[in-house]
């Protein structure tokens, strides 16, 4: 096994390398950049790395971008945005997406190009990189221009070089200030757009050969504009030895062009027509017509396989249906357990009653013994009060679970999950109910035996076990809300002597009270401590914390406090605390609480190590 990670790992290291020094070379030297894409390929097919394998195709895109072969590029990009979607990697994917685009954008599909471009921006956005988003946004600022949304174009263009500069990324901003002196050639400020291409070939960190060729073929053109022929031809000259160490046809398409046009105007008529002739091949190379059918041919596989996509989910929600018996089974399971809690009412309700005639006629067959009638009715009050306290402790620990596999029945029902899906909830809803049967079990053994009045049977109990079987019964409700539940177990913890009855009760309000005020996607933690005379069991929430007036007001408390609403608009009915505190001052263990404002707060039990 260990051997087997460090192959993997080293064939990732190989390959990442070679893309990197590809990187270098896709904007100078296509020939060079594609020899090391090729090298990285080769380490590549040997790794599982969904997200590496993406960066190759990605690679591999943006080079035929460059170079013009924009049906290689698509085909490329397509795969590698699947590649990334698989990984859910968001900024590949949005990389994925500005390159669709820019294809779009050099057949001249501009309003096609916008959308991709924003799709762009908003994946960019999901990245943890503040600053991804740039290149897209400069692309956007490009459509926009060759839309002529000249203003719309400006204001984007300036927000790209703003986070160029704060990105610290020079190719960026060489980019942007060439594409801002493009917009200022159309505006007809030629003077503000020569400054502009004087910026990125003056600047400290030399461009790339790509933009290079863009500023020297910005500067021909403006100074063809000012009649500066000679100046433009060497410009022009300059701008097409870049443009063929790049060897792309669409810089070359423009260049030729822009040389075609200064030979004209000079009357040099050989060169115009050589000029002439290089252009139309490059033109005639780029905008070739099989290969721009191939591309909507893609497009049209693309859509057709989204569409598949779609009538698959359709499929999957119409064998959903044939799951409504497995469904009403489960409903009807629940509401079993609902008439059980019922019956134990009814019961208790009986019991009352009975207890209560029989008081009245020994009240009235009796009435000398005042001493002895006083003290049964004392006993009755104890009584009445173990059991309402019993069936506030059945319906507050049954609530969360059941409440659970309601919500879950629900998602279902309406179709939100796929079959796969459906059968994993099952399973995992067929742990909950045994869960919840086994919870529901030990509630009952230890509510009978307090029926004929309070009672505690303190044992040694392993705590770290029985608070793992307690998460297993809250493990769907912490689901729902995306929440991890984190339980470190130290070696060698001391067993703690408690009434494993009112353990389960304080276990399931601190847990079930953690879920309820943690934001979903948040963490809970629970971990342990020693002392010389206690184990400290601590959990702490994901949630806002709890202000001092509220600590006070649990310490303090004798009685059923307001429950507050939880992070999902949970309510409660504020019996937990309460429980809680009674259980624990019952076992001579005692409650810390700890407040962390906007991180959440803890909870610190200290429960006895011996039964001295």
């Amino acid at each position: 096994m260990a051997q087997s990670d460090f192959s993997q790992e080293q064939i990732a290291d190989s390959a990442s390398f070679y893309l990197k020094e590809a990187n270098e070379f896709i904007f100078n030297d296509f020939k060079l950049a594609e020899s090391k894409l090729d090298k990285a390929k080769t380490f590549v097919t040997q790794s599982d790395d969904a997200n590496l394998k993406g960066k190759l195709q990605h690679r591999y895109a943006v080079a035929f971008y460059v170079k013009g072969e924009y049906y290689l590029s698509l085909s490329h990009f397509l795969e590698a945005e699947k590649l990334f979607r698989e990984a859910e990697n968001w900024e590949g994917i949005g990389k994925c997406l500005n390159g669709l685009g820019l294809i779009q954008q050099g057949i001249d599909r501009h309003n096609e190009a916008i959308e991709y471009f924003k799709q762009a921006i908003d994946y960019y956005n999901l990245a943890e990189d503040e600053y991804a988003a740039a290149p897209a946004i400069i692309n956007l600022g490009v459509s926009e221009l060759q839309s002529g949304e000249l203003e719309s174009a400006k204001v984007t263009l300036d927000s790209a070089l703003t986070l160029a500069v704060a990105s610290k990324r020079k190719d960026i901003e060489h980019l942007t200030l060439n594409q801002l002196g493009n917009l200022a050639y159309e505006k007809d400020q030629i003077k503000t757009a020569q400054n502009y291409y004087q910026r990125v070939l003056n600047d400290t960190v030399a461009p790339n050969n790509w933009e290079k060729a863009f500023s020297y073929y910005g500067l021909a053109r403006t100074n063809l504009a000012l009649n500066n022929l000679d100046t433009a031809e060497g410009y022009g000259l300059k701008a097409l030895g870049f443009g063929k160490t790049n060897a792309s046809f669409f810089e070359l398409e423009r260049i030729t062009g822009v040389l075609f046009d200064i030979y004209e105007a000079q009357g040099e008529l050989e060169n115009a027509v050589l000029f002439s002739k290089e252009n139309k091949a490059y033109r005639d190379s780029l905008y070739d017509q099989k290969r721009i059918r191939a591309i909507n041919l893609l497009n049209l596989e693309q859509k057709e396989a989204d569409n598949r996509r779609l009538r698959s989910e359709k499929m999957e929600k119409d064998k959903e249906l044939s799951k409504n018996k497995l469904i009403i089974a489960i409903l009807l399971f629940a509401g079993f357990v609902l008439l059980l809690v019922l019956f134990f009412r009814i019961k208790s309700y009986r019991q009352k009653e009975k207890f209560r005639k029989t008081l009245e006629e020994k009240n009235r067959l009796i009435l000398q013994k005042n001493d002895v009638i006083t003290e049964r009715n004392e006993e009755l009050a104890k009584i009445n009060k173990s059991k309402d306290r019993l069936f506030s402790i059945l319906s507050h620990d049954l609530k969360s679970p059941i409440g659970s596999i309601q919500k879950l029945l629900e998602l279902i029902k309406t179709g939100e999950f796929t079959e796969k899906e459906q059968a994993e909830l099952l399973d995992e809803m067929l742990k909950q109910v045994s869960a919840t049967s086994t919870m529901l079990q030990n509630l009952l053994q230890w509510a009978n035996s307090q029926l004929e009045g309070a009672k505690m049977y303190i044992e040694e109990v392993i705590l770290a076990k029985r608070v793992k079987e307690i998460m297993e019964a809250h493990y769907l409700v912490a689901k729902s809300k995306n929440i991890q539940i984190t339980h470190e177990i130290p070696s060698n913890l001391s067993p703690i002597f408690v009434d494993n009855g009112h353990l389960s009760i304080i276990l399931h309000n601190l847990i079930s009270n953690a879920i309820k005020f943690t934001h979903p996607g948040s963490e809970i933690k629970i971990h342990y401590a020693e002392e010389p005379k206690c184990v400290l069991f601590k959990i702490r929430d994901g949630g806002d914390g709890i202000s001092e007036a509220r600590i006070e007001q649990i310490k303090n408390f004798n009685t059923q406090i307001m429950s507050e609403l939880g992070t999902e608009m949970e309510t409660g009915t504020g019996i937990g605390l309460l429980l809680v505190k009674q259980f624990l001052t019952l076992n001579n263990a005692r409650l810390e609480i700890k407040s962390y404002p906007g991180e959440g707060s803890e909870f610190i039990v200290c429960f006895r190590k011996n039964n001295d």
